[in-house]
């Protein structure tokens, strides 16, 4: 089996930071981590890497993303083959630092004959087949782990069965029931939803009669939403929760669906109560980026302040969570370890794979990034799934010269 010494690192763990040290990766697990950057000069057969002073970092995970569905569908008549989508998206979020993507796929049952173009993508015959293709790449030739976040639309009413199938077929690796309708949730806020959501191309009018239909679309029942949860329980597969607006909310959700995660709390009050009963909170990553929500809801910046959010997604721009992890350390809201936990430890224990992956830890999967600073900015360099090297990049150095033409 191959191995790797990679020395000279800032090994960054979950609890502290190893500020010059050295780690052997021995086939597809980590086998040593040294203090003293020792070990690699006295292996002839393995391979060396001079880290020069990078981070040293687990590979990302990244719960929540819908970003598959941009790389399928890049204009609104343009379906793309999926294979391809997947194959190709892939190599863009390894060079991001994602090494576990939960891709994230609304369920709300498209349709063919649906104004809403995206609704195309999200018919079930596609929507099956992107399910189908995330699990023949996660068990086939691939880059990166492949996994699938299935976030049903509770106004979905005819997919409801096919949602139990694949609990029960175990295709999904985290569920999470949606609600988009307006007057709650991320739209709380009706006339936010009206002048941001529907565009500007309709009339006050037109507006208000989407608005009135979309505010009594049919959901599937209480009942049947536990009975999902129930079953996907019993099945071990981690429950979200989504935009969760009051603290009744809450209550229902924690008592009723089994949620061990809750994703974009509309409040700090949410937020702080979530943390402290023991759920996940996931803030998203271009939140912190633009110092606001795009929706008018919970800063992420404030939360992670004031100590209650624990993880990072993208959402929907994957090169979000590197800028995020060190945009917050700097900012000095959080340590250097506790960043980077939001995407790899905390991610990792949500869902329940923390014996596995998510930290440098000896005997873990050998999922880890290298990672310097230029001009402030993080770049990754090299990045291992498995103990494979599956990308190595570097940026040329300016020479002065000038390209003719």
């Amino acid at each position: 089996m191959a191995r790797t010494w990679i020395y000279n690192g800032i090994i960054v763990q979950k609890d502290r930071v190893l500020e010059q040290a050295s780690l052997l990766i021995d086939g597809n697990h980590i086998a040593e981590i040294r203090e003293d950057n020792g070990g690699w000069d006295q292996d002839p057969f393995a391979e060396k890497i001079d880290a020069q002073g990078a981070y040293v970092v687990p590979g990302f995970m990244d719960l929540h993303s819908d970003h598959i569905e941009k790389v399928a569908q890049p204009r609104p008549q343009s379906l793309i083959d999926f294979d391809i989508a997947i194959r190709e998206q892939e190599k863009q979020l390894v060079c991001q630092g994602i090494t576990s993507m939960y891709h994230s796929l609304t369920m709300n049952g498209g349709s063919k004959t649906s104004k809403d173009l995206k609704a195309l993508l999200r018919t079930p015959e596609n929507y099956n087949k992107l399910v189908q293709l995330i699990r023949k790449h996660n068990s086939g030739d691939h880059i990166i782990r492949h996994r699938f976040h299935c976030r049903y639309d509770v106004t979905n009413t005819q997919g409801f069965d096919q949602l139990l199938e694949y609990i029960r077929n175990n295709d999904m690796q985290l569920l999470s029931f949606v609600d988009h309708t307006p007057g709650q949730g991320q739209y709380k806020d009706l006339e936010f939803f009206k002048n941001h959501v529907m565009g500007s191309d309709k009339t006050e009018e037109e507006k208000e009669e989407i608005l009135r239909k979309r505010m009594n679309t049919a959901r599937i029942t209480a009942q049947q939403m536990e009975m999902a949860a129930n079953l996907a329980d019993q099945l071990g597969i981690p429950i979200a929760s989504h935009d969760d607006d009051s603290l009744e909310k809450l209550d229902y959700v924690m008592k009723h669906l089994h949620i061990r995660i809750c994703e974009f709390p509309i409040t700090m009050e949410v937020a702080k109560e979530a943390h402290q009963r023991g759920l996940k909170v996931v803030v998203g990553a271009n939140n912190v980026l633009m110092g606001r929500s795009h929706s008018n809801n919970l800063s992420a910046l404030e939360a992670i302040r004031e100590g209650c959010a624990d993880i990072l997604v993208s959402d929907y721009f994957p090169a979000s969570l590197l800028h995020a992890v060190f945009k917050i350390y700097d900012m000095g809201l959080t340590t250097l370890p506790d960043a980077i936990n939001m995407v790899t430890y905390n991610p990792a224990c949500a869902v329940g794979v923390a014996d596995h992956l998510g930290s440098l830890e000896v005997g873990k999967w050998a999922d880890l990034l290298l990672i310097q600073r230029s001009q402030s900015m993080p770049v990754l360099g090299t990045a291992f799934v498995d103990g494979d090297k599956v990308m190595d990049i570097r940026y040329r150095e300016k020479t002065g010269e000038r390209y003719a033409g």
